[in-house]
């Protein structure tokens, strides 16, 4: 017997259909969200949550030139610049703007106590 030969057959399946899209247009977007932050910001968005923490004894320190002494920004994190063939500062701007600079052309104060 045919769906449609049904009275109400037609207007059941068009719900499953709406239903069935949309969880799985949910999972698709999850999934994008996921491999989005993992790729830019290297980790997943429930990091936060669960306390997965990867920083460095240095992170959140203050970053000023060793020659002149100027603010530069905010170290984020350390690492190996493949590049620059050396260990290396991720520090971000004021901007925004992450930036890479090497260890030794910067100095790591803490913050002042406010």
């Amino acid at each position: 017997m045919d769906d449609s030969s049904e009275p109400g057959g037609t207007g059941w399946r068009r719900l499953k259909i709406t239903l069935i899209g949309s969880v799985i247009a949910l999972v698709a977007g999850v999934a994008l969200s996921f491999i989005y932050t993992s790729v830019r910001y290297g980790g997943t968005p429930l990091d936060s949550w669960f306390g997965k923490k990867r920083g460095s004894a240095v992170a959140g320190k203050l970053a000023y030139d060793k020659n002149t002494h100027l603010f530069i920004g905010i170290i984020k994190s350390e690492g190996y610049s493949v590049r620059r063939a050396t260990q290396v500062y991720y520090i971000e701007r004021s901007g925004g703007e992450l930036i890479e600079l090497p260890k030794s052309l910067v100095e790591a104060r803490d913050r002042a106590p406010q």
